[in-house]
């Protein structure tokens, strides 16, 4: 009798185990079939054998260039800032390797190379023209290494929240980096599928939105985040770097730490940014610090027209001095 019920129970979980796993091939096909990528429009550069995508709009100098943040897409961050400029200057944003429409990024990829990368870009588009670097957040790192050595056309620099070198010591225990946990759980993500099978039941108000689900639930995305643990955090004082932008037009401008007043774990390191982005205001003797009112860390979505009008009055800024 107990065999019985035994080999009765052995053929309920085999025909479970069967029934899930064809819902779960079902799914992934119908995932694949309905997975159609979504294009998006740019030039292209040629950066150590991979294609960069970037848009530029407006005409002659200066050059103003835009830097995303680490997670973000630079078409979103972007494109409704730069819509708002005129024409008579040329500005322009671009993804980086493992982003938006440009190749994948190798996992070794490190931010030294991220800013070889940039200061290429910014030699094909402008040449020995005056430029202007605007970078958000992780961006504000890659802009200050490519600062540093390319200081002959680079008249200004302007940091939203820009991250720190030395973060992660800084706020060890309050803010952590983001753990390899999240880097292996993206990659099983992407082998199994899981985020693409979600998809299949969303609708999607905009194409914008379906391309960054797809971006996200993928291993480019698992190969972005391979890029950052590979270099385990940022944990270099900032002295070590021998940062010295003597008389650069530097804006330091940083979030409003009443907005996270009700937020605990961000409120609790707001004295400790401050004084980072303090300490990246004292790297230029022409530096000036702005808060940005009632913005988070996303300066460029909360405030964008805080972003245009201090990019307006550089641009004027430069354009004076260099003419």
């Amino acid at each position: 009798m107990s065999s019985t019920f035994q080999h009765i129970s052995s053929k309920k979980v085999i025909f479970v185990v069967l029934v899930i796993s064809c819902s779960y091939l079902l799914l992934r096909a119908i995932a694949f079939l309905q997975n159609d990528p979504v294009s998006i429009s740019g030039s292209y550069f040629t950066f150590n054998e991979k294609k960069v995508r970037y848009v530029c709009k407006g005409k002659g100098e200066p050059y103003v260039f835009f830097e995303t943040g680490f997670g973000s897409d630079s078409e979103v961050t972007w494109s409704p800032i730069v819509k708002e400029l005129p024409e008579n200057f040329t500005a322009c944003y671009y993804d980086r390797l493992g982003y938006g429409g440009s190749d994948d990024v190798p996992r070794t990829f490190t931010t030294d190379e991220k800013s070889h990368l940039q200061e290429s870009l910014i030699k094909h588009i402008a040449g020995e023209s005056p430029v202007v670097l605007v970078a958000h957040s992780y961006g504000g790192i890659i802009a200050r290494r490519t600062v540093a050595r390319a200081k002959t056309n680079l008249v200004a620099l302007i940091l939203l929240d820009s991250a720190h070198e030395n973060q992660h010591t800084v706020m060890r225990g309050k803010l952590d980096p983001i753990s390899d946990s999240v880097k292996i759980w993206q990659y099983v993500n992407a082998a199994f599928g899981l985020s693409q099978i979600k998809n299949i039941f969303k609708e999607y108000d905009s194409l914008t939105s379906k391309r960054l689900d797809q971006y996200y639930s993928g291993f480019r995305w698992a190969h972005v985040l391979s890029t950052y643990r590979n270099e385990k955090g940022f944990y270099t004082p900032l002295k070590n770097f021998n940062y010295d932008f003597g008389k650069l037009k530097m804006l330091v401008i940083s979030h409003d730490k009443e907005v996270y007043s009700g937020n605990p774990r961000f409120s609790s390191v707001t004295d400790d940014w401050e004084k980072m982005q303090k300490s990246i205001s004292e790297l230029s003797d022409n530096s000036e610090r702005v808060i940005a009112k009632g913005a988070t860390h996303n300066i460029p979505g909360d405030s964008p027209e805080l972003v245009v009008s201090k990019v307006l009055e550089t641009v004027e800024l430069v354009s004076g001095n260099t003419g």
